[in-house]
């Protein structure tokens, strides 16, 4: 049976009670129609997730009975998404859909392809981060996927990362110059699979302690972007001759990162 769920912090922790307030407990009491009694689990989002009985409902809060303690642990590699900033309902679903896979950080990025609006970015961030506590509430996470504030893609610390992906639809040229897929071909004159080259690319994961990847606009990367991060460390994978929208790209790597990782024996980033 699924119960409601919600996040706290450790100063609501008072011995083996614990109180509920302000819109979870709108949420809790209003919209749930929660009652004396009723199973309610809760996380601190830093050490222990609780399973809890409702003690008493009151105009200012409600006051949960702790019955089991659990203790949590985040989970290695880190996963960190450099986004960059996508129109309003791509940006949103990508921070739904990779919150509920379990990414562990998102980070908006600004990139040239991207117009930065600095008089609603404040709102976007507050809004953004909002969905990813929804969405962490939503697949009952025990830690809170993390929105950070934006950053400028030259600003990006590829290095600080045990390993960095960067899905890239395009290929270079000996010069350096950019191809498309259909002029990568074997002596035969059949077309390589390129995505071969992000199965390899996997073989590096090993014990990594932090994986980023970093995810064009819409009108995808400069080259310049791209030979940047590179230079730095960065992996370029490609998925293949289909082009995915940037949305479509964030959430499809980070499952196939997902089941790798659990192939080798990593547990749910949770």
């Amino acid at each position: 049976m699924s119960y409601p769920y919600f996040f706290i912090t450790k100063d609501n922790v008072n011995g083996n009670e614990i109180t509920v307030k302000g819109e979870d407990l709108n949420h809790l009491v209003n919209v749930l129609r929660a009652r004396r009694g009723d199973l309610v689990e809760v996380s601190d989002n830093s050490r222990y997730r609780y399973r809890t009985e409702i003690l008493k409902i009151c105009n200012s809060e409600v006051v949960l009975a702790v019955k089991k303690r659990m203790e949590i642990i985040r989970k290695v590699p880190y996963l960190v998404l450099f986004q960059c900033v996508l129109k309003k309902n791509a940006m949103e679903i990508v921070i739904q859909k990779t919150t509920e896979i379990g990414i562990d950080r998102i980070i908006p990025v600004f990139s040239s392809r991207v117009v930065p609006d600095s008089k609603k970015i404040k709102s976007k961030i507050k809004r953004w981060k909002r969905i990813a506590v929804e969405s962490s509430k939503q697949c009952k996470r025990d830690f809170i996927c993390e929105v950070s504030s934006p950053m400028d893609i030259f600003d990006i610390k590829v290095p600080k990362f045990s390993i960095f992906y960067l899905p890239y639809e395009g290929n270079k040229k000996s010069d350096g110059a950019v191809k498309s897929e259909f002029e990568e071909m074997d002596n035969s004159g059949n077309f390589y699979n390129l995505s071969d080259n992000m199965s390899d690319s996997f073989k590096e994961i090993g014990d990594a302690e932090s994986i980023g990847y970093a995810v064009g606009p819409e009108g995808g990367f400069e080259e310049g972007e791209v030979s940047f991060l590179e230079n730095r460390g960065a992996v370029v994978i490609n998925f293949g001759k289909n082009i995915l929208r940037s949305e479509t790209a964030s959430i499809y790597f980070l499952s196939i990162l997902d089941y790798i990782l659990k192939l080798k024996g990593y547990k749910s980033h949770r």
